[in-house]
């Protein structure tokens, strides 16, 4: 129904599978699991949670309907100044004009050495050549104007992205692999690309906490798929060139409803992480990626490791992606945990948190969002006008929309990684 052939036959093979194995009981979940997931939404990333699942109908469901089309950025005429990447303005001045120029050159030679050498890869990696004077940007202002941290940073980036293997995201049936309870199990996303944009064309993701189960997650295989949605986001920002993204975490019931798609949380009830059969099992450790994975972040034995992990990632490699974070109907030990664990976000100051809610004396209304995005822009659950969440269906447009992207780029018709 519109989807690539590879796409939907991934997609016919997932509907054929049956139910994952049944669901525990919850417990109580311990204060430590709750402020984990707290922290990681707070470090905008991914959270503690997961589950074994059935999601093939519900994407054969949604993805077979008429998928929302992400708004264009308008061509022609120049952009007017409020629509510009605002990192262009911070090297306005001749002096930083002269720093970024010096950093330009010094990258020149470290992606000709990675070139013929440790990473031949960079020629065709979209984060590396999307915007290579907007990367600069970002890498120097996090490295405090530091042209040789930022270098050091940039390296460190690259060799990351080769042993993470982050082009394997671009590649057709990654999305749906990685988001996928019979292909990833444990994967319990509950976050994505919303494919809308704010009101200066900037995109955001959008995402609905209680989806996520904390009962069943693989903490390496959740991590990948999280950082697939942040990498793809990353790429989309710089194409983009008017600044960063936005994040809109709903933290609030979901009506009772489990998870189809991904996470397989719902139904609005506690789940107990020590049930976890994965972290029980050893699987921080012994499913890593590589050993070089396991000195890096450590063992993920638990949600307070994942979460660390999670924003060591995004602090050392995805500087400057996120600028702007919602968060929804949070309870009051969300907004605790936040007070606590946001302090581990290494930008903080130059990303915006705003809580929106009906507690007064702590959020601001929901209809604030309405400052930021147009109301079709907007999902109707949020106040606007545009597609609804459907439940979690709007992850499943996403990834559609992630695999048609993948199978553009395979036949050429888009830049190709």
């Amino acid at each position: 129904a519109g989807l690539p052939a590879h796409s939907r036959s991934l997609l016919l093979r997932l509907s054929s599978q049956g139910p994952g194995p049944a669901r525990r009981r919850p417990g109580r979940r311990p204060l430590l699991a709750l402020a984990a997931s707290a922290a990681v939404a707070a470090a905008v990333v991914l959270a503690v949670t997961a589950l074994p699942r059935h999601g093939g109908r519900a994407f054969m469901n949604v993805l077979s309907q008429k998928g929302r089309q992400p708004a264009l950025a308008p061509a022609g005429p120049p952009e007017p100044e409020s629509m510009l990447d605002p990192t262009v303005e911070a090297f306005a001045t001749p002096e930083r004009q002269e720093l970024l120029q010096k950093l330009e050159s010094r990258w020149i030679g470290l992606e000709a050495e990675f070139r013929g050498g440790s990473y031949p890869d960079v020629a065709r990696d979209p984060f590396f050549t999307t915007d290579v004077r907007g990367l600069l940007r970002k890498y120097l202002l996090a490295s405090q104007l530091d042209a040789e941290e930022a270098l050091k940073r940039l390296r460190a980036t690259a060799e990351w992205r080769r042993d993470w293997d982050v082009l394997s995201y671009y590649e057709p049936g990654a999305a749906l692999e990685l988001f996928g309870e019979a292909s990833n199990p444990g994967a319990e996303m509950y976050f994505a690309d919303s494919l809308g944009f704010d009101r200066r064309g900037r995109p955001y993701v959008a995402g609905r906490l209680k989806f996520a189960n904390s009962e069943n997650m693989h903490p390496w295989r959740h991590l990948r798929a999280g950082v697939l949605v942040f990498e793809l986001m990353a790429t989309k920002v710089a194409a983009a060139g008017r600044g960063p993204a936005s994040y809109i975490l709903d933290i609030g019931d979901v009506a009772g409803v489990v998870g189809t798609v991904s996470g397989t949380g719902g139904l609005d009830r506690t789940y107990d992480e020590s049930k976890n059969p994965f972290y029980a099992a050893g699987a921080g450790t012994a499913d890593a990626p590589s050993p070089r994975m396991v000195e890096e972040f450590g063992s993920l034995d638990n949600g307070f490791a994942v979460l660390k992990a999670a924003i060591k990632i995004l602090n050392l490699h995805y500087p400057g992606t996120i600028g702007q974070v919602f968060y929804l109907n949070s309870d009051m030990l969300f907004w605790g945990a936040f007070k606590i664990f946001s302090r581990w976000v290494a930008d903080r100051g130059s990303i915006d948190f705003k809580f929106l809610g009906p507690n007064g004396w702590r959020d601001e209304p929901i209809s604030r969002l309405l400052d930021t995005y147009s109301p079709e822009e907007l999902f109707r659950e949020w106040g606007g006008s545009g597609p609804t969440l459907d439940t979690d269906a709007f992850l499943a447009r996403a990834v559609g929309h992630y695999e048609a992207e993948a199978e553009a780029r395979a036949r050429g018709s888009s830049p190709s990684p």
